[in-house]
């Protein structure tokens, strides 16, 4: 009778351990959209890419990439404020992805960010971009 009172235990403790980055997820792609817009204000998109995941850089071409984001720094400036328009944290095989929404003000327009994190541990790895901007399309 001790031994089936263990499994609901042990469960539990096999499902925190393997859902660990639902908890920390979102937290951890905040920090990583602050490092990202830190980065991008600073001219560094080069290193924005070099952090990126490797899911990320199969998906794009580091020129690509770099033309991208470019792009936005040419026609909309840096960016002034972002605030935080949704988000989903998922765990699938052991490995949890955080999608952010962002609508983002640039100092000459605006736009809605979508940022695509992997969990590593702690830290949350980029592994996509998008912007949604007609002020990037206009300009």
């Amino acid at each position: 009778m001790k031994s089936l009172s263990t499994v609901p235990l042990l469960s539990l403790v096999l499902l925190a351990s393997g859902c660990g980055g639902l908890f920390h997820g979102k937290e951890a792609a905040e920090r990583g959209v602050a490092e990202f817009h830190t980065l991008y204000n600073q001219g560094k998109l080069a290193e924005i890419y070099s952090a990126s995941h490797s899911k990320m850089k199969g998906a794009a071409a580091e020129k690509q990439f770099l033309d991208l984001l470019g792009a936005v720094e040419r026609k909309l400036g840096k960016v002034v404020q972002s605030v935080n328009a949704g988000f989903n944290v998922r765990s699938f095989n052991l490995t949890t992805t955080v999608v952010l929404n962002q609508t983002t003000t640039f100092e000459k327009g605006s736009g809605t960010e979508v940022f695509t994190f992997e969990m590593d541990g702690e830290k949350a790895v980029l592994v996509g971009y998008n912007i949604n901007s007609n002020d990037l399309i206009v300009k």
